[in-house]
């Protein structure tokens, strides 16, 4: 084998791991993207519930407290023709 035939060889290689790890890198950032969304949406939640029972030890009012955020729509059920959602946006609006 001639050293320039070697050299390429070397190369190929090293291009072919390079591109292993960049797919290995890129579907890591994906998943880390969904558990940022994930934690965002949890934060989001806790902060919301926190506030709401604040208010009702403050008031008083701590019996037969449910708190729903809806902040997204896994628990919500679309009916056609009563809404129109943005998932872009992340909106309903009433048709």
């Amino acid at each position: 084998m001639t050293g320039a035939k070697k050299i390429n060889e070397n190369f190929d290689q090293i291009d072919s791991k390079i591109e292993q790890l960049e797919t290995v890198a890129k579907s890591e950032i994906a998943h880390l993207h969904r558990r940022a969304d994930i934690n965002e949406k949890n934060i989001l939640e806790m902060a919301l519930e926190l506030e709401t029972v604040k208010g009702a030890v403050l008031n008083g009012l701590t019996s037969n407290i449910y708190i729903e955020s809806f902040i997204d729509l896994e628990d919500v059920n679309l009916l056609n023709g009563a809404t129109k959602h943005d998932s872009t946006n992340k909106k309903v609006y009433l048709a």
